[in-house]
């Protein structure tokens, strides 16, 4: 039996995730995982990082807003194990940041807008789901326009 890699190993290795592993890493939100626990990550795959515009995603990678980029990442995130067969009988989580994000399963697979793509990618500390949309945290004290 093999063992699995860690979360962040995980999503590091996968080509489809290169850009979110990036911002992961640069943001600090790797130490929020690495800290100890289970997650689940919903990981935007790198085309949904290119429905931004080059000027969007440059400034994304700049980082010039750190608190930023580390509270959008950490909206993709919620404490404990999900996988896809437990989203029906829950309509949202909290993630890291507090916030809610949203399932829904009607036709598709949903986490707020945007499409599951790939589902129940496991690791030794959590799972990865991965989506075709950036999700937005709701707008308070730190606006997602002030990094874009």
């Amino acid at each position: 039996m093999t063992e699995r890699s860690n979360l962040i190993d995980t999503v590091a290795k996968a080509n489809m995730f290169s850009t979110f592993s990036r911002l992961m890493a640069a943001s600090g939100v790797n130490e929020k995982i690495a800290a100890g626990g289970d997650f689940t990550i919903f990981a935007p795959t790198n085309d949904a990082f290119e429905k931004f515009t080059e000027r969007e995603l440059t400034e994304l990678q700049s980082g010039n807003d750190l608190a930023g980029l580390n509270r959008l990442l950490s909206y993709h995130i919620v404490p404990g194990k999900l996988f896809a067969p437990n989203f029906s009988g829950q309509r949202s989580r909290a993630s890291l940041t507090g916030d809610e994000i949203k399932f829904s399963d009607i036709g598709t697979l949903k986490v707020n807008n945007s499409n599951i793509q790939a589902r129940n990618i496991e690791a030794a500390n959590g799972v990865i789901h991965a989506i075709d949309t950036v999700l937005a945290p709701p707008m308070r004290s730190v606006a997602i326009s002030s990094i874009l």
